[in-house]
């Protein structure tokens, strides 16, 4: 996943293949997000989905609304103000995108390697010390800023088939943006007239 590194100046997520995926959300959206945080407190790596939309050049919105073990460390990090490293994985094993929608207590890197039933490869990343499965095809690196919950984000067609409404949710910030060469970027199918043929409804 770091056969092709970009930071500074060169990361460019408007160039990603990142669409529209519902008629009347509020950007683009990349829906494929898995992100990986670690707990301070714990020491034990965070593994979730989430919906990241585009703001600009180098970051994105998140949603960070409802209760999830990511949020609450967030606002841990925010509580001794700090800025909290992520790494969001675009593109991964099948059965690492089922593991991250786990609520499974323990550290959650270890979970997808269970999962997996064999080990699991893993690189460091760039720009933080989080680890990230090395064979995945696309990572975004950053971290959630200090600055808290801050953007608009939204709206946008949530699973359950009806529009979210605007929200005010932190910021992603990306440091770095690491891929295969023949990168395939992933999409998720989130809400629909049909919701038993979207991704979301399979995992």
């Amino acid at each position: 996943v770091q056969a092709v590194v970009l930071t500074g100046a060169d990361i460019d997520l408007t160039r990603l293949p990142v669409h529209l995926q519902h008629g009347k959300d509020g950007g683009l959206y990349i829906s494929a997000g898995m992100d990986f945080a670690r707990d301070p407190a714990t020491g034990l790596v965070n593994v979730g989905l989430r919906r990241f939309m585009l703001h600009g050049r180098a970051t994105t919105g998140i949603d960070l609304v409802a209760p999830s073990d990511l949020r609450n460390i967030y606002l841990a990090a925010l509580a001794r103000g700090e800025r909290l490293p992520l790494s969001v994985v675009v593109g991964g094993h099948p059965v690492d995108y089922f593991g991250a929608t786990m609520r499974i207590p323990g550290d959650e890197l270890s979970l997808l390697a269970a999962l997996r039933a064999m080990p699991m490869p893993v690189v460091k990343c760039v720009t933080n010390d989080l680890m990230v499965p090395a064979d995945a095809e696309w990572v975004l690196e950053g971290y959630l800023g200090e600055e808290g919950y801050k953007e608009p984000e939204g709206p946008y067609g949530e699973f359950l088939g009806y529009y979210g409404g605007v929200k005010t949710n932190p910021i992603f910030h990306v440091t770095a943006v690491t891929r295969r060469r023949d990168a395939l970027f992933q999409t998720l199918t989130i809400g629909g007239a049909s919701m038993s043929r979207t991704d979301t409804a399979q995992l």
